[in-house]
């Protein structure tokens, strides 16, 4: 091949490789989590400087397990001082990328002595899947792999010339490899294995030596610690994972894996270089088969030589014989032009160059869907714990996360800490030391044993808890420390948003509970107060779901109700609950006075303005707050849902405008115009949008809103809604659409009592309320305590507090919560 021809091919095949590296970051986010982890590294020295930097050398070689060579982010922080941008981190990659592409294709032609044979195996190596992970990738096997490129070239040049300069040279490149990356390790297995080869004669003759030798090695590996801690500490660092059979065509390419594997019995036949290069494939192939890191790349790269010579010597010349034969059996219309385009040139050549256009294709491909960002969606819970946590907080997050965390915030955590940070600045852990920090985190999260993990948290010295959505679905955080941490007060929410929550720990909360039994009562409200008593948790009471176990408006009625309690009986244990509620109360809400819901929770003014209700008559610390924070959420034409609701919705503005009437703070601005704009949504015939529910919940409001005011407009509202809902009852009370039994919680008809007594249809009401009596079984319900909450909070409105309490206590009689022994 002429020399200005491979010039422009190996030109192009460089471009086309720096291109398809620039994928990954194409929407200027970094693409992994390990990236977000060398980008913190990389960004600490550049601003604490080299002193920062461990001084153990074992842990500088990368030989302490979890510990980075230090070269890789040394380079890359004094680019970043001299350009302090991200921009940083999505060009060196390519750069990197590209460096070790030319670096192979080099070591192929030493290896080959031809141009073409180089050219195509450095194409099928550069577009392979893994090797554009490997070396796309602000990671440091980037630039390792470019001087594992170099150091091939170097270890093929002197063993075919035998000269020590190239030994020399090798040596002192390792040197400098064994500061970027532990991928030398790699290279030496592989270069043992080609020598191993090319003095295999040598071998032969003295093979009493090299066993001696192994035996040797092996009493040297038993014997003596530092070399048994380095060996092992390097394979227990190793992913073992089982890869499959289909793994290999996904990450090797099909190209490359296909035809370097039938070109194994080509090679082997071949010189001892490439007869160690095909042991150096299928040694590191069976090996990937338990950890994919000798799988990715390593053994891509002699596989994209075999596969080259093979396609140039053994396939591609029978093409054009193969596709010939394969046609010239062809009978009937149009099989003479057939055969005659068979035995053209150009049709050997075009499946030629689509088979070399597949490898192209797979890796520009691999490159869009197999190297995905991490989910990066919740930036405001990043900017809270930078602007609000000290800058050596430690933040306990699932382990996955805490490249995010550290990566985003510059903060600690568990997990990943101990496993990196703590070798590259300091002294790495043992492999069972960094084992066992997983072991923890893992307990922290799902154990329900809570002094077991506030002492781990001591341990770690963790500051506070991050949790996001999708790790929240996970069980074993949804029911262990997800489960406690919202009522427990070793545990306050500083942040939530519905997607994350953010959690401070308190080692020594100044509210401790008094009592964590359940009020052992016996007297006439029995049936209620051991109902009730079910759900006491020792902080709070909470329902049997799986909803957020704060329940702050649930508690907030909890205290209407045992304060009631306490003036018809007398008993003590009464006040004393409803004073440790308002105590707990106080100390749970937000600082910004919210009482958030849902899971993950958010700042949702409705909950709070529920939960202030029934505790309008009580004071308490920090109500003034609560009662400020729905005042600035109040606007012209609607009440805000959360702290970036612009727009509001119909049935929120209508579940809130009674309880702002009620606690004082409605303005009549914002009340003329949510009351303007739901009458003037109700339809004809009475109802909201054709909906049940809907008409159910504003119907409800509005009965509120009329008790409290007196307008007969409402009144009129609720009436027509009266009308509408009696019609979707059969003549049992039950609802039509309640398509199989108990479909409705008996709360939602206790919400119809009280419209159709508001409405004046005591007929409904009577036969609504006989159903209830007659159905109620709190064993079904799927929130029993909610239920029962709210069924006496109608009630309350419709017949007054103390009615509804006996009337509470009579169903209860009647129908019983299972027996807890």
């Amino acid at each position: 091949m002429k020399i200005r021809t491979e010039k422009l091919y190996l030109s192009m095949i460089l471009i086309a490789s720096f291109i398809v590296r620039l994928i990954p970051h194409r929407t200027l986010l970094l693409a992994t989590y390990d990236e977000y982890l060398h980008r913190d590294i990389t960004i600490r020295l550049a601003s604490q400087g080299l002193s920062a930097i461990s001084k153990d050398i074992p842990s500088l070689l990368g030989l302490r397990a979890y510990s980075y060579p230090p070269l890789f982010h040394i380079i890359g922080a004094a680019l970043y001082r001299l350009f302090p941008s991200d921009y940083v981190f999505f060009m060196l990659p390519p750069i990197y990328g590209t460096i070790a592409v030319f670096g192979f294709y080099l070591a192929f032609k030493e290896l080959m002595e031809d141009e073409k044979r180089a050219l195509l195996a450095t194409s099928l190596l550069a577009f392979a899947p893994n090797f554009i992970y490997r070396t796309g990738l602000y990671i440091p096997e980037n630039l390792g792999l470019a001087m594992f490129s170099f150091s091939l070239l170097l270890l093929i040049k002197f063993l075919k010339t035998r000269r020590l300069k190239y030994l020399i040279v090798l040596g002192v490149l390792l040197g400098v490899y064994m500061l970027t990356h532990r991928g030398w390790v790699f290279f030496l297995m592989a270069a043992s294995v080609i020598i191993l080869s090319y003095i295999w004669p040598i071998i032969k003759k003295n093979l009493h030596y090299f066993i001696a030798l192994l035996i040797l090695a092996y009493i040297a590996y038993l014997k003596i610690d530092f070399i048994n801690s380095l060996v092992a500490d390097f394979f227990l660092r190793l992913q073992k994972t089982e890869v499959s059979f289909l793994g290999y065509f996904k990450w090797i390419g099909v190209i490359q894996l296909v035809f370097g594997a039938l070109g194994t019995k080509y090679y082997l036949e071949r010189d001892p270089i490439r007869r160690g290069f095909a042991l150096w494939a299928w040694a590191f192939m069976f090996a990937g088969g338990i950890s994919f890191r000798f799988r990715d790349p390593y053994a891509t790269i002699p596989l994209a030589a075999m596969s080259a010579e093979f396609l140039i010597d053994e396939v591609f010349p029978r093409v054009g014989p193969l596709l010939r034969n394969a046609l010239s059996d062809i009978r009937g219309i149009g099989s003479k032009w057939v055969k005659n385009v068979s035995t053209k040139k150009g049709l050997a050549t075009a499946v030629i160059a689509l088979m070399l256009f597949v490898p192209l294709a797979q890796g520009a491909y691999s490159a869009f869907r197999y190297i995905n960002p991490p989910t990066v969606s919740d930036k405001e819970a990043y900017q809270w714990i930078i602007d609000n946590t000290p800058e050596d907080a430690t933040i306990l997050v699932w382990w996955d996360m805490g490249y995010l965390i550290i990566g985003n915030t510059h903060r600690k955590d568990v997990v990943i800490w101990k496993k990196v940070y703590q070798g590259f600045f300091g002294e790495a852990p043992t492999a069972m030391e960094a084992s066992q920090a997983y072991n923890d985190h893992v307990v922290m999260f799902s154990s329900n044993q809570r002094e077991r993990v506030y002492f781990l948290m001591k341990k770690y010295n963790v500051s506070y808890i991050f949790v996001d959505k999708t790790r929240l679905s996970y069980g074993l955080i949804k029911y262990g420390l997800m489960e406690y941490a919202p009522y427990d007060t070793h545990f306050k929410l500083e942040f939530c948003n519905g997607n994350a929550q953010i959690y401070l720990f308190i080692p020594e909360p100044t509210l401790q509970p008094v009592d964590m039994f359940p009020l052992n009562y016996t007297g006439t409200y029995e049936p209620l107060v051991s109902f009730l008593e079910k759900f006491w948790t020792g902080y709070n009471y909470a329902d049997f779901d799986d909803r957020y176990k704060a329940y702050f408006n649930l508690n907030g009625w909890m205290v209407e109700l045992y304060s009631r309690l306490y003036e018809k009986t007398g008993d003590e244990a009464f006040k004393e609950r409803t004073d440790w509620l308002l105590k707990w109360l106080s100390y749970k809400q937000m600082d910004n006075g919210a009482f958030p819901w849902g899971v993950p929770p958010n700042d949702f003014t409705l909950y709070t303005s529920y939960t202030l209700e029934p505790l309008k008559n009580f004071t308490f610390e920090g109500k003034e707050k609560s009662l400020d924070l729905l005042k600035s959420r109040e606007k012209e034409d609607y009440f805000m849902t959360t702290p970036t609701d612009e727009k509001g919705g119909l049935v929120t503005n209508a579940m809130m405008l009674p309880v702002y009437k009620e606690l004082g703070i409605l303005n009549e601005t914002t009340e003329k115009n949510i009351l303007r704009e739901i009458l003037n949504e109700q339809r004809g015939d009475g109802n909201w949008n054709g909906n049940l529910g809907t008409t159910i919940a504003i119907a409800s409001s509005l009965a509120r809103y009329y008790q409290l005011t007196g307008n007969e407009t409402v009144l009129e509202a609720v009436k027509k809604a009266a009308e509408w809902l009696k019609d979707q009852q059969d003549e049992t009370g039950k609802l039509k659409a309640e398509k199989f039994d108990y479909a409705y919680s008996r709360a939602t008809y206790a919400q119809m009592v009280y419209i159709y007594h508001v409405a004046g249809l005591t007929e409904e009401e009577e036969i609504t309320l006989k159903f209830i009596f007659d159905t109620f079984n709190p064993n079904r319900e799927v929130h029993p305590l909610d239920t029962v909450i709210t069924i006496y909070r109608y009630f309350g409105y419709a017949y007054g507090p103390d009615k509804a309490i006996e009337m509470l206590n009579n169903l209860l009689r009647l129908h019983p919560m299972v027996k807890f022994e």
